[in-house]
């Protein structure tokens, strides 16, 4: 009787996978190979030209940024680290978490006004810590402030914290384009009296090219408030302004319950996708602005999903950056973990879920960041 075998292809270009000749189409090293025939993997060519299931990128840094910051450290200056509560897991930058190393700290954990009132401010500051201490920065839960920054914020209880942690030093207030930094220097502001005879002024920071408003604190000492870090692996930064309109919720979200075995597929947008490898089915909350769509798709596994069928599945302005399979990281997490377990996409937003040894392939454009960490909401 004749023998049937599967023919394995690259899942970018379709080349039948090879081991034998590196110089032809479809070379792969035999290990890779060997995995399971669920799992999807590419031809050498196209894994070296596009980079797939790579970690996530890290946001870019301008160079200028970290000489400013080599002077925060040579000053023993307090850092006042502003994040955006809904979106800042994959915001930190490798360069700047080691020239920050030991210094005082703050953290302002702004926009707890779009998280659910369901979890407690208890909870989210040691989530908050916890994330920071995964990215090397070493912080308590008191360190951590959470605001919902407006031009009438009332910042004088942390205007007091960042005078008596800043022992005379100089502060520096650093964080991501769109964290509200800008919302908190203005509410600062209102409440600010000028006691030195130095004037603020806003100018490019000593040896670098970076505009800065220095504001004086006494005779000696100032605040620095700092340019926006890059969201280059955010959603937000591929996105036009219609897009981002979409993507940023104006509201507090709710959890969005979804179910997914594992011949179905979650379209968040039309930007990204999940995909759930393991057996057993699966229940999701699903934390998205409510403006984002979420639908299920029943396929067969061997279906391949088009950028088109994307498109037509969510409501997110596209980018021209989208147009084939290849403009998109693909992510295989395993979940070793038990207990509340979240999985989020930088600048989108997240899916918490229950771990259980589950296997989670999730698309994302290319070079935008994607977690897993334990929940935000519990």
């Amino acid at each position: 009787m004749s023998k049937f075998e599967f023919v394995r292809r690259c899942c970018n270009c379709g080349a039948i996978l090879q081991c034998e000749h590196p110089e032809e189409e479809g070379y792969i090293e035999e290990q890779f190979l060997q995995k399971d025939l669920s799992a999807m993997i590419f031809c050498a060519s196209c894994y070296a030209s596009a980079k797939y299931n790579l970690m996530p990128a890290y946001p870019t840094l301008d160079e200028n940024f970290l000489v400013m910051l080599q002077d925060a450290q040579a000053r023993d200056a307090l850092i006042v680290y502003v994040v955006d509560l809904f979106s800042f897991e994959c915001s930190f930058i490798p360069e700047i978490v080691e020239t920050i190393s030991g210094l005082p700290m703050i953290v302002v954990a702004n926009k707890r006004d779009l998280l659910p009132t369901s979890v407690s401010d208890a909870n989210l500051k040691e989530y908050v810590a916890h994330r920071f201490c995964r990215a090397k920065i070493q912080v308590t839960h008191e360190d951590v402030v959470l605001t919902s920054f407006t031009s009438l914020s009332d910042t004088s209880n942390l205007a007091k914290m960042i005078q008596q942690k800043r022992a005379g030093h100089d502060v520096y207030i650093i964080g991501a384009v769109g964290a509200g930094k800008t919302l908190f220097l203005n509410a600062f502001l209102r409440n600010y009296e000028n006691k030195t005879r130095r004037s603020i002024r806003r100018a490019d920071y000593p040896d670098t090219k970076l505009a800065v408003l220095e504001i004086p604190l006494d005779n000696s000492s100032s605040i620095y408030d700092t340019p926006g870090t890059s969201l280059a692996n955010s959603v937000l930064s591929i996105l036009d302004e219609d897009g981002r309109k979409v993507v940023m919720p104006k509201i507090r979200v709710k959890s969005r319950k979804i179910s997914l075995s594992q011949s179905e597929r979650l379209f968040i947008g039309g930007i990204a996708r999940i995909e759930l490898m393991s057996k057993e089915r699966c229940a999701f909350k699903c934390y998205f602005s409510e403006e984002v769509t979420l639908a299920k798709h029943h396929t067969k596994r061997e279906e391949s999903v088009t950028v088109e069928m994307m498109k037509k599945k969510g409501n997110v302005p596209q980018c021209s950056k989208l147009n084939t399979p290849s403009d998109f990281d693909v992510y295989e997490i395993h979940v070793d973990e038990t207990g509340d377990r979240d999985i989020g996409i930088e600048g989108l937003g997240w899916f918490a879920f229950e771990g259980n040894k589950q296997i989670i392939r999730v698309f994302v454009p290319k070079g935008i960041g994607v977690y897993t960490s334990r929940s935000k909401i519990h």
